[in-house]
């Protein structure tokens, strides 16, 4: 196995990895290995207009318009009265 020397890490960034790595419950040095395998593995995220897309077209899948007027006021009291206190 190799070793990887990183100089120059934020202070922030060291304490946040601490952090994760105790919620974790491994050492700082396997929460790092375990990040860069998920980061060179992973197939790359798809852009934020990509998956703007592909939350529409799942909202177009569930959803239907009415076919007939419906009272709002009647469905709330529906609901509400439903509820158990």
């Amino acid at each position: 196995m190799a070793t990887l020397t990183i100089r120059n890490v934020d202070e922030k960034i060291r304490k946040a990895l601490r952090k994760r790595a105790a919620e974790n419950d491994v050492s700082m040095e396997e929460e790092v290995r375990r990040i860069l395998a998920r980061s060179v593995t992973q197939p790359e995220e798809p852009s934020r207009q990509e998956k703007r897309k592909r939350r529409m077209e799942a909202l177009r899948k569930i959803s239907a318009k009415p076919t007939e007027p419906f009272d709002l006021k009647a469905v709330s009291d529906e609901i509400w009265n439903a509820r158990t206190l």
